[in-house]
């Protein structure tokens, strides 16, 4: 299997692992979106929350490019870069695209 097929794969098992860990039947659906052709994947929140308010959001937005999967967004409390290392991605192969370029080279990750 090759890397880029790999990390697919680590990346939707992860996500569902996080649908699984947050469905508590508390009316919001979460699904996991990804696009072959760009290989992007997001994990999106959405419903009624106590039947009064509702909720959409996107949990984490990640992309594979060039081998390397790009954390463009987080927004939970969750290191979800460590749970990608954890699963057999090395830290060099993955960006935190959020942060500013100049500031990559301190966070232990790829630059780019």
């Amino acid at each position: 299997m090759g890397k880029s097929l790999k990390y697919h794969a680590i990346i939707i098992e992860l996500l569902n692992e996080y649908i699984d860990f947050w469905n508590n039947g508390d009316g919001i659906e979460r699904k996991v979106l990804y696009d072959n052709q760009s290989q992007t994947y997001t994990l999106v929140s959405y419903g009624w929350q106590e039947k009064k308010r509702y909720l959409h959001g996107i949990s984490f937005h990640l992309q594979l490019i060039d081998t390397k999967i790009w954390i463009h967004q987080n927004n939970t409390q969750y290191l979800i870069a460590d749970e990608l290392i954890e699963k057999g991605i090395i830290a060099e192969d993955i960006v935190l695209g959020f942060l500013p370029e100049r500031d990559r080279a301190y966070s232990g990750f790829a630059v780019a």
